[in-house]
């Protein structure tokens, strides 16, 4: 059996449509897939009936971003409701809070000469979010930076010139959250919290206190060291492992779809909660 259980759809930040990836999973060979777009599960009714007219066990879900210094803390929902009104109060919270960012982001980027229009960056999102990436695009395009990555060093990394916070939950507050919504909870891409192992597993632990379920062991971007150790910690704490591409589309380079490095499948998931 091949999986990834974790992909973004242009309903956030990544490129293709939720069908789209459907159809691209299932020429990978891959019969198990989650959609987890950021902030947003407007794409995953679509992509679940799709996914069973085309034989795939497709998942509803939903990536999380949590209050974090130093890193990112994202938290994964599989099989998520779509209809829990807690949680999409949250989620709209969220993206009204990434609006006022954006605009504030091109208030900052004016002020270096850089010319951005909302309209411009709805026109590259094509979803319901709009995100850094979407700006990150938008100054590639127009040639205010020579690539993606520059766009985040110089301007919408956390040490970037026009960086601005927005509102997230608290980890615990989000693992919580997901169980309410009826969630499998995972910890996506550990090494992005940017812990040494025991401040990673003393907040693991924590994590698994409010209802986590899952820690995303295969994920890009992770060495085969920090591999053995998130395995180890998830065995010892009795938590699932998990993988995930986090494939955004096919401009991202490196990644793709049921591969969490570019010549590493992900191993065959068992998440018993799923029926899987």
């Amino acid at each position: 059996m091949r999986n990834d259980f974790h992909v973004h759809s242009n309903e956030s930040d990544g490129q293709l449509s939720p069908e789209l990836l459907i159809d691209l999973a299932i020429g990978k060979g891959i019969s198990v897939i989650a959609l987890c777009d950021h902030d947003t599960t407007a794409g995953v009714e679509r992509f679940v009936k799709y996914g069973e007219s085309r034989g795939i066990r497709a998942f509803s879900g939903i990536e999380l971003s949590a209050q974090w210094k130093g890193g990112n803390c994202h938290l994964l929902g599989i099989s998520v409701s779509d209809v829990y009104e807690p949680l999409e109060s949250v989620l709209k919270k969220t993206r009204e809070s990434r609006d006022r960012r954006n605009k504030l982001i091109l208030d900052k980027l004016s002020d270096f000469g850089i010319d951005l229009t909302i309209g411009q960056l709805h026109n590259e999102a094509g979803g319901e979010v709009v995100a850094r990436p979407h700006i990150a695009s938008a100054l590639l395009k127009m040639g205010y930076v020579t690539s993606f990555q520059e766009a985040f060093d110089k301007y919408l990394s956390r040490e970037g010139l026009a960086y601005v916070d927005r509102f997230r939950l608290a980890p615990v507050e989000a693992v919580k959250l997901l169980r309410e919504a009826g969630a499998f909870a995972a910890l996506a891409h550990p090494a992005q919290l940017n812990l040494s192992n025991s401040g990673l597993f003393d907040f693991v632990v924590q994590l698994k206190d409010a209802g986590l379920q899952g820690i995303e062991v295969y994920a890009p971007n992770t060495s085969d060291k920090q591999i053995s150790f998130y395995k180890e910690m998830a065995d010892g704490l009795k938590l699932i492992h998990t993988g995930g591409s986090d494939f955004h589309g096919p401009a991202q380079g490196g990644r793709d779809i049921g591969y969490y490095q570019p010549d590493k499948l992900i191993p065959p998931i068992s998440i018993p909660a799923l029926g899987i």
